[in-house]
């Protein structure tokens, strides 16, 4: 469910527009390595989001603000937040294992969904989003919509029919997979906290 609200969003639009990249989706063959940073970021791992108006290739994501170690494939010291003169946050959209629930926040964990190619889908690591001055816990990010490939998301609730009507914050299962076990290993867990909806159960 969006938790923003609607009149944040026009009042913000400039900025995304403003600040959006043109890096195409990840794969295994062109990012570079991954790269585990510390600070405030923001986690779009089940983030709902809306296409831009305008821009059909790019979708508004809302996304949570959290702090601590994430994973990114830009260099950390490139995706440092900043508040600009006017009082304007920007952080990074980066990956964290959190929204899995490792019991360490409290947070009940969220499951992965996958779906199949074809559906629309958002990508969103290393985009810059604006935390909203209203919210700090929550952020908008401008991120890329895709359509190719077989994805996976926390969003959706297991409900597979929102593969085709949603724009989920996602990835493709090999950067997913990658992502999954970089982190586990930066974090010292004994096993990933990633679980899956029944229907994906490996």
């Amino acid at each position: 469910m969006i938790r923003q609200k609607l009149p944040l969003l026009g009042g913000t639009l400039a900025v995304f527009v403003a600040t959006l990249l043109g890096a195409a989706p990840g794969n295994a063959e062109s990012q570079p390595s991954n790269k585990l940073c510390t600070h405030q970021f923001a986690l779009c791992t089940s983030a709902p989001c809306v296409p831009l108006p305008g821009d059909a290739s790019k979708a508004i994501c809302f996304c949570d603000v959290e702090e601590g170690k994430s994973m990114s494939t830009a260099a950390c010291e490139t995706i440092e937040p900043r508040t600009d003169a006017n009082g304007i946050r920007t952080v990074y959209s980066t990956f964290s294992l959190d929204q899995f629930g490792d019991g360490k926040k409290g947070k009940k964990g969220k499951k992965g969904m996958k779906c199949p190619s074809g559906t629309p889908w958002t990508w969103c690591l290393n985009k810059p989003c604006t935390v909203n001055p209203a919210d700090p816990k929550h952020a908008i990010c401008t991120c890329d919509v895709v359509r190719t490939g077989e994805w996976m998301t926390l969003g959706g609730a297991c409900d597979a029919a929102t593969c085709k009507t949603s724009y989920w914050s996602a990835a493709p299962m090999a950067d997913f997979e990658s992502g999954n076990e970089f982190m586990t290993k930066a974090l010292g867990l004994p096993a990933s906290p990633a679980t899956w909806c029944p229907a994906d159960a490996r």
